[in-house]
């Protein structure tokens, strides 16, 4: 199975609390109506973040961001029918201009894996972080350094791995994501991105600590990514539909 990922800031002229209405009322419900060839259908609605880093004089950050959606396809061939569908044309494709900032949508195509972690629980914040890959770093070079760097610092049992309630990682297939699908025009290109799962009231203190030992690593074992072009967002699911799960599962 693969993914399609759009991070999306909301059009001009609109608040987030409208934007997030939106987006889950209207706009899922168009994708409810005729589902196509999509599988899973997730909305991230972002309620915090943090964009580049401290010293960075240019602050060369992406736009700030309202929501994630992430669309499951069985594999290319049906994710291609499903955009190639009429009702797509002439009905999702263009409700995106009721709510996105077109332009300023960052999307990439990826591969979901899950892996354990040593405290699992369901988590009521998703954090997704996107990270930069560092300048000269192919992207193989730069997936294998930030997983190894995760693998560290789960190997410390006192430390934010006690926190972490899931752990996903997504690293970005061949292709554009769809980039003009969505209207994106000029932002950056990601390698992969990391979904964090912590319990409510302790996830942004959580994930800073999970932020601040990567950190030490890469300084003991090389940097893997750009801090001015990453940014990480607090989030909370709303599954629109899984056709994925098999009788008596539930979503997590």
């Amino acid at each position: 199975m693969i993914k399609l990922v759009a991070a999306i800031r909301r059009r001009p002229g609109m608040t987030h609390t409208e934007y997030a209405d939106y987006i889950r009322e209207v706009h899922g419900g168009i994708a409810l109506a005729n589902k196509m060839t999509l599988r899973k259908y997730v909305q991230n609605h972002v309620f915090d973040g943090a964009y580049g880093s401290i010293g960075d004089t240019g602050y060369q950050v992406t736009l700030p961001r309202d929501s994630v959606t992430e669309l499951y396809f069985d594999d290319l061939d049906s994710m291609a029918r499903t955009f190639t569908d009429p009702y797509t044309r002439d009905v999702v494709g263009p409700d995106g201009a009721n709510f996105s900032d077109l332009p300023a949508s960052m999307s990439l195509l990826v591969e979901e894996k899950r892996t354990k972690v040593p405290q699992p629980a369901p988590g009521a914040v998703k954090v997704l972080y996107f990270v930069k890959a560092a300048d000269g770093l192919e992207p193989e070079a730069f997936q294998q350094r930030w997983q190894q760097a995760h693998e560290d610092v789960l190997a410390d049992a006192s430390g934010p791995a006690c926190h972490l309630r899931g752990y996903e990682w997504n690293p970005a297939l061949p292709g554009n994501g769809m980039a003009e699908y969505f209207g994106s025009s000029g932002q950056p290109a990601y390698e992969a991105y990391a979904a964090l799962w912590f319990d409510d009231g302790e996830a942004a203190a959580s994930f800073r600590a999970y932020e601040e030992a990567l950190t030490k690593h890469a300084e003991k074992y090389g940097a893997f990514h750009q801090p001015s072009l990453s940014f990480f967002l607090l989030t909370r699911e709303v599954v629109i539909f899984d056709d994925t799960l098999t009788a008596g599962e539930t979503a997590a």
